[in-house]
């Protein structure tokens, strides 16, 4: 079956990715590196750092220009389409336009684009194992993470928030008033929001956070100060205390089993944080109005 592609048109961005780390291919008699077929929209601003992010820094990226020759993408085994926030109503769009024999389709959204670019390394690493110490020929497409032709729309992460973000606030230290920004255009600073949301019981901290996104611990503390408005560190401490005064208003939990289930090292470090936060104790914010508001 002959290969064919057909670009996308307007909004889309296309990108060849190739992975000179992993097993060469051989392309008509020729090794090359494996490589994929990378879109976003056109109206994503960051497309360097977005892939660099999903599939880290030792990659090779090439821009398609408009009536750009396709031969440099005949081989690619995988096309990666980041949806952002309409996947839905892109995927039947993108049947038709973007034809490559054999080649499987991974559609990701904003929530679960970590969890297709593992897939994405998965399947790669996949062919590696396929073809053990030698290069797949012209025309073999590598099983990889299982993965037929077509079109597969990832399903979003089961313990990710879900719903809009919250508007969460804080007053700092000079008594102002710094309101989170719940409409964030890097989707790893969204991302971030949403796993805390979602396991701000749990021991989270910023490195491991940055690990998750492929970031440095500083670059991605600059990054979600830049959009969030205010430190992961505050973020995250702020959630903790808003499902605390939730929980406060149930008499059925004692303090200490609410700092427990909001992350707290201890019951203390609950009490002053939660002071700081509120200007009174856990316990006489339960006994107040506020309470049962």
């Amino acid at each position: 079956m002959e290969e064919r592609y057909e670009p996308l048109k307007e909004p889309w961005t296309c990108f060849v990715i190739e992975f000179p780390t992993y097993a060469k291919q051989l392309i008509q008699g020729r090794e090359e590196s494996q490589r994929i077929l990378f879109y976003c929209p056109r109206a994503e601003t960051n497309t360097t750092e977005l892939c660099l992010a999903l599939f880290g820094s030792q990659i090779l990226m090439h821009r398609m220009q408009d009536g750009e020759s396709t031969e440099a993408i005949a081989a690619a085994s995988l096309v990666f389409v980041y949806a952002a926030d309409s996947p839905d109503a892109l995927r039947a769009g993108l049947v038709g336009p973007t034809t490559m024999a054999g080649a499987p389709m991974l559609v990701a959204r904003k929530t679960n684009v970590v969890k297709a670019a593992r897939m994405v390394t998965e399947f790669l690493n996949a062919a590696n194992a396929a073809q053990p110490g030698s290069a797949h020929p012209m025309g073999e497409k590598p099983s990889g993470a299982m993965l037929d032709a077509g079109p597969h729309s990832i399903p979003g992460d089961e313990d990710l928030w879900s719903e809009n973000l919250p508007e969460i606030t804080l007053v700092d230290e000079q008594g102002a008033t710094i309101h989170a920004s719940h409409t964030l255009q890097d989707y790893r600073a969204e991302y971030a929001c949403r796993f805390v949301l979602a396991h701000f019981h749990e021991n989270i901290n910023r490195d491991k956070m940055a690990e998750t996104v492929n970031l440095s611990p500083g670059y991605f503390s600059n990054l979600f100060r830049q959009e969030v408005g205010m430190s992961f560190s505050d973020y995250l401490i702020q959630v903790r205390v808003e499902n605390a005064k939730s929980l406060l208003r149930r008499f059925d939990l004692s303090v200490d089993a609410i700092s427990k289930r909001c992350g707290f090292h201890s019951l203390a470090h609950f009490s002053r944080t939660f002071k700081d936060r509120c200007g009174m104790s856990p316990l006489k914010f339960r006994k107040s109005p506020h309470a049962m508001a």
